[in-house]
């Protein structure tokens, strides 16, 4: 049986809790035997979008960029230049 895990996301305050976290999660894998593609893994980035949020230092903010893009687009605003 294989399964497939797409993103594991560690967030921390610093580098030093950052380092403990990963340390835990990679001892936790190894236990259970659930091993990692090193090729595919990114470590320490400041930033990452995930689905419509983003995730950094500050925290986490939904953003929506579908609402964004349809709230630029420009309507008629009467009925004649509808026709």
């Amino acid at each position: 049986v294989y399964a497939y895990i797409d993103n594991i996301i560690i967030a921390s305050r610093n580098i030093e809790e950052y380092l403990k976290y990963i340390e835990i999660v990679l001892n936790i894998f190894n236990k259970v035997y659930v091993y990692i593609s090193v090729e595919k893994s990114f470590i320490a980035y400041p930033l990452i979008r995930l689905l419509s949020y983003i995730v950094n230092s500050e925290g986490v903010a939904k953003i929506d960029d579908r609402i964004t893009i349809f709230k630029k687009l420009k309507f008629p605003n009467i009925l004649k230049t509808l026709e």
